[in-house]
């Protein structure tokens, strides 16, 4: 997978930018109101051929597929250009690929003759036509045909919410184009305005995200910027993920539509393009209802430019039916397979038209690809074979009575097959970062009790790095091997997700330091009662600030004065608290330097967030969701006979979850490309481990809520008519999502990450004001300590 961009791409956004650099800002898409469309901006965008980019040379077009524009409409969108240019790329590629010598073409292809789709007609009248207030060519299907209305734009827009070009066109005069298989190619066209409108939307998203950043950082309340305080940051923190996302999913569904592949999770290219409609209208929507919330008043105000883009925001997906007639729309393709344009025509200039080979290189895509390499893709269905068929049901049920989430003898037969570390001297280097985010996903597919796995993969890649020579010769072998276990010691009752506040001591036991004494106690071992080996965070230095006073040691578990106590969780899970008196450990157990156990927890986590886990859980619930929602139902929610895939409701929650789901890849995927590519992860990382948690959360209980009484009913439901939902696995994901948001850090811990490391804000405060603040003082901060 390579998520650079290819080179029509690169040029496509240099050329945006250069044409909007003339008029910085959101001045133009100001000065176009109420119209909302600039005919001089256009003008300059046609001078440098981008409306006409995607449309095959031999029509005098650029030859590249629909990437490139995507990449463009990012760019349009940050600003809010007052342009139609989704509207009509998606409409010149139609007209090329049904007449492709109809007279209007040259003018279609240079911008000169503005064309648009018309989703909706009714008698024989075009209603709300985007783009139709400023379109001298309209297609649209009419009677079952595709037909052409060339007329003179009445420039005047129907008024809306957001100012747009938006008109009901007269198609009596309209010319017939074709039949059923230029309805079709319709139908095609209609799924790449989707995507344009997504990428388009996808940059509104980054620019009120960049809009509200700017102002948090620099509007002062209290004596202190509004962006130290939590509250607004948690506000914002979200934000990335859903931008990013929205970002990669649109370029996805343009890439498979080029190139006449499905996605990796099994997404053909109208099923991408719908969900990057519909995630890209989500993050427009909160990103700009957030620009408007954290300016207050002046977010309201009709001078300031929040609310510009939350009116574009409200309004311009609504022209697609987003979200609600889209989601219905995705969510019974999904449960029924229906895609309307399956044996469609690919649109102009790609090698899926002419029956080339698909793929990157042969669409002209150039370096992006969204497919696994052919080595990657190997491995995952080598591990999917293997894993699919060694795990039973029983084996499952086991893990879930237990609360173990781990099997020995699954951990020792995927390490027997080298797929826990890659080949090299002594066979103690990790796996590509591909690699090892496909063995991830592809464990969490098939539910296998993998816990135990990851924790020893990363204590492994720790020793790797810089454990003791004793380390590296007696225990990394046997957790290579998978013939031992290892598990974290972070969290302490009092601490939590703060563990640098941890108090467990280890003390030298002499002056030489050849051993240690540790006394305390560690909450959340999970796995500590099978494993091996604790990779332990101690205190060894109170006298210094909690971070620099720490070290760590890979303690064996069956050390005397080790005592481990069960604790059992609402998702089906064990995990431990763990008392540590007077274990005594030799000094070859140290793990890095003596107060240096921060730096080498960073490495631990460094190679733990974004690939290695929790972040495929949405797939394996929506496989069971959708087998579910095809079936009839006996009794229960619905009238006997009915399906709940008949309802509405359940339509629409399988369909935002299934864009959730595609976006939580996507960000995974784009974290160990960020890792391949050289460039830092950690960030990265932290949001695709952020998004993919609280969408699991909010897609399993909203999926829980229309699944009705079946929701809430565990498998068996035995002594009752109503069957389980999806046997049970609603209700299981409903409570294990619980869990997800809070292991491996909190959501709030790395809404703090995000807020900081990515958005740039200050440190967040512990409060607004001190209590002789509030008896009347002048209002300061006081910072964490």
């Amino acid at each position: 997978m390579d998520l650079s961009l290819d080179e029509a791409s690169r040029a496509a956004q240099e050329l945006a930018r250069a044409v909007l650099a003339r008029s910085p800002g959101l001045v133009a898409a100001r000065a176009a109101e109420p119209l909302g469309h600039d005919p001089a901006l256009w003008a300059q965008l046609c001078a440098t051929g981008l409306p006409g980019l995607a449309i095959a040379e031999k029509h005098d077009g650029g030859g590249a597929g629909l990437h490139a524009p995507v990449i463009a409409a990012i760019e349009l969108g940050r600003v809010l250009a007052p342009m139609p240019f989704a509207e009509h790329v998606a409409a010149a590629r139609l007209l090329a690929a049904v007449a492709p010598d109809h007279p209007d073409l040259p003018a279609v292809v240079a911008g000169e003759l503005i064309a648009t789709l018309a989703p909706r007609v009714h008698a024989g009248t075009a209603v709300a036509v985007p783009a139709g207030a400023v379109a001298g060519l309209v297609l649209a299907v009419r009677d079952g045909q595709l037909v052409a209305a060339r007329s003179v734009p009445p420039g005047i827009a129907v008024a809306n919410q957001g100012d747009l070009p938006v008109a009901d066109r007269d198609l009596r005069e309209a010319v017939v184009l074709g039949g059923p298989a230029a309805v079709a190619t319709f139908a095609r066209a209609r799924s790449e305005w989707l995507i344009l409108m997504a990428g388009w939307l996808a940059g509104l998203a980054d620019g009120a995200l960049d809009l509200a950043t700017r102002w948090v950082k620099e509007r002062v309340q209290f004596g202190v910027p509004i962006g130290s305080f939590q509250g607004v940051q948690h506000g914002l923190a979200d934000l990335p993920g859903l931008v990013d996302g929205a970002t990669l999913l649109s370029r996805e569904a343009a890439w498979s539509l080029d190139t006449g592949q499905r996605s990796v999770t099994g997404a053909d290219g109208d099923q991408l393009a719908a969900m990057a409609a519909l995630f890209a209208t989500e993050a427009g929507r909160q990103a700009s209802d957030r620009a408007v919330q954290y300016h207050g008043g002046l977010g309201v105000s009709l001078e300031h430019d929040a609310q510009l883009y939350f009116r574009r925001a409200r309004a311009y997906p609504a022209l697609a039916g987003a979200p609600r007639v889209l989601a219905r729309e995705l969510g019974r393709d999904l449960v029924d397979g229906r895609s309307t344009t399956a044996n469609a025509p690919v649109l102009t200039g790609t090698a899926a038209q002419t029956g080339a080979p698909t793929g990157s290189a042969a669409s002209g895509l150039g370096g992006t690809d969204f497919t696994h390499n052919p080595s990657v893709a190997a491995f995952a269905a080598a591990v999917r074979d293997f894993v699919r068929s060694w795990l039973t049901d029983e084996v499952r049920h086991e893990a879930r009575r237990t609360g173990t989430v781990h099997v020995p003898a699954l951990h020792k037969a995927l390490a027997e097959r080298g797929w826990l570390a890659a080949s090299a001297p002594g066979g103690r280097a990790a796996r590509d970062p591909y690699e090892l985010a496909a063995l991830f996903r592809e464990l969490e597919l098939a539910d296998a009790p993998y816990h135990g796995i990851g924790t020893t993969m990363i204590v492994a890649g720790v020793l790797d790095q810089i454990g003791s020579p004793a380390l590296r010769t007696d225990v990394l072998p046997l957790l290579l091997a998978g013939e031992a276990t290892a598990v974290l010691g972070y969290s302490e009752p009092g601490a939590g997700s703060d563990v640098a506040s941890a108090r467990t001591r280890a003390t030298p036991v002499d002056d030489a330091h050849t051993s240690w004494r540790i006394n305390g106690q560690k909450m959340w071992t999970t796995l500590a009662h099978t494993a091996a080996h604790c990779l332990l965070l101690t205190r060894t230095n109170p006298d210094v600030p909690k971070h620099r006073g720490l070290t760590m040691f890979l303690v064996p578990l069956d050390t005397p004065g080790i005592t481990i106590q069960p604790i059992h969780t609402i998702a089906d899970e064990r995990t431990n608290i763990v008392f540590y008196d007077d274990v005594i450990v030799p000094d070859s157990c140290r793990v890095g330097g003596v107060d240096e156990g921060w730096q080498v927890m960073a490495i631990g986590l460094s190679l733990e967030r974004g690939v290695m886990g929790s972040t495929a859980t949405l797939e394996p619930l929506l496989t069971a969701v959708t087998a579910w929602a095809r079936v009839p139902t006996p009794a229960g929610t619905w009238q006997e006979g009915e399906r709940p895939g008949d309802d509405p409701a359940v339509l629409t929650a399988i369909a935002r979850a299934r864009a959730d789901a595609e976006v939580s890849f996507l960000l995974t995927q784009r974290t160990a490309w960020l890792n391949i590519a050289g460039q830092s992860p950690a960030v990265a990382g932290t949001i695709a481990k952020l998004f993919a948690s609280t969408a699991y959360q909010r897609d399993s209980r909203e999926l829980q809520d229309v699944s009705g009484l079946g929701g809430i009913l565990r498998a068996p439901a035995s002594g009752s008519s109503i069957a389980s939902a999806a046997g049970g696995e609603i209700e299981r994901a409903a409570r294990h999502s619980s869990a997800v948001t809070i292991q491996g850090g909190t959501t709030e811990i790395a809404r703090n990450l995000v807020a900081e490391q990515r958005l740039g804000l200050p440190k967040t405060r512990r409060g607004t004001r001190t209590s002789a603040d509030q008896a009347g003082t002048t209002p300061k901060q006081n910072p964490v300590p």
